[in-house]
Parts: C-alpha cells; structure tokens; sequence
C-alpha cells in the first residue's frame, strides 16, 4: 500500500511541473469520506482545497456536504450542499444546493455511468442564483488481476438560466486512474480540460487532481 501511495505521489510531482508551466493551470486536493446512514441512505463529506495558480496560498476551499439513496444495485439519487470560501476574500462565499441522479452498467471490464446534476448556487449579496444542468458520462475500464480502473468522462455545464433558454457556458473534459487499495480506501489521480464560453473565477483551463476517498 505504501508503494502505491508512493507511486501516485510520485506521478502527481511529475505531472504538476510541466502542467503548471502551461498559462491557466489549477490543482485540486480533494479528502472524501463516506458510509451507510441507515439502510439505502449514505453520506459522503469532503473537503477540496484549490490553491492559487502560483502555490503561495490556499486559493478557494469547496465543503461538501451530501445524504444520497441507492434505488437499485446501480442506480442512486441525492442533494446536497457545498460551501464554497475564497481564502481571504468573505464577499466571494458562495453557498451551492444540488440534487442529481445516476445509473451504471458494466459490460465485462468496462462500466458506463451516467449523471444527471442540477445545482443552483447563491453568491453573497447577489440578488439571483447562478443555475446550471450538468451531464456527466463516463466510461472506465478495470484492468484484470489488479485494482486500477482508469476513467475518462465529459461534462458540459448548461446554463438554464431564468428565460428557459439552455446554453453551455463551460465543458469539461477528464481523463485519470482509481487505485482500490482495499475495501475501504482508493486514491485517485486525474487531469481536467475546461473549454470556457464565460469567465469562471474558480476552475482553471487545465487542472490536475489527487484524491483520497474513504468508506466507513
């Protein structure tokens, strides 16, 4: 196990210096934490700190908070809240209220999952909320007689606005590897690739992200 953390370590380093040297590159640093409430009813806890492009200081913190209900072995519903802090700055507090819905299905090594996200946030003193409709899709592949199963998804972020006219003010792109260290643990390591047709004050153009999830 020590060696795997090592090696994920390792190759974040290894990521990070080329990337950062590229205009418009972020890191995300993600802990989650998960379990069972009561029979279908889980929650999942997390804590994403974004530091600045120039690494001196924590930039932005997104806390998440979220209580979700398995309808079928690979079906799930959930809502949720997430508190979103820029480091220094209270008038940037966004405070963000979500629900979504997902299903899977897993044919041999690989598995197909869907997402659908609506997720209306509120930023201080600002009159109205900012809502958008995200679609995820992912495809992953479990690679036999170990526990890496890489990933790729897209996810376009819809804005729906308050006139019902959906347009898509950002894309992104993703491309990364889950190691299952055990039943409980799993680090993950991935690159996102933003296309922008608004400024976007949180999320950079490219990005890198290693998280750490654990399941009581």
């Amino acid at each position: 196990m020590k060696a795997i953390i090592c090696c994920f370590s390792f190759l974040f380093l290894f990521i990070c210096p080329p990337l950062l040297a590229m205009e418009g590159t972020g890191v995300a640093l993600k802990v989650s934490l998960s379990g069972k409430i009561y029979k279908r009813f889980s929650f999942i806890l997390e804590e994403d700190i974004r530091p600045r492009d120039d690494f001196r200081e924590a930039g932005w913190f997104l806390n998440t908070g979220e209580i979700n209900y398995r309808i079928l072995p690979n079906v799930r519903a959930g809502a949720g809240y997430m508190s979103l802090v820029r480091y220094k700055a209270s008038e940037e507090v966004r405070n963000r209220y979500y629900q979504y819905a997902s299903g899977s299905h897993r044919f041999g090594a690989f598995k197909i999952a869907i997402r659908e996200r609506f997720q209306s946030t509120y930023k201080k003193n600002c009159l109205h909320p900012t809502n958008y409709l995200r679609s995820m899709l992912t495809l992953s592949c479990r690679i036999a007689s170990s526990e890496f199963e890489p990933f790729v998804y897209v996810e376009p972020f819809n804005n729906v606005g308050y006139n019902g006219k959906m347009h898509a003010d950002k894309i992104r792109y993703s491309a990364g590897c889950d190691y299952r260290m055990n039943t409980k643990n799993c680090i993950q390591l991935y690159y996102r690739y933003h296309t922008f047709n608004v400024y976007d004050l949180i999320n950079y153009r490219h990005g890198i992200g290693l998280t750490y999830s654990h399941r009581f």
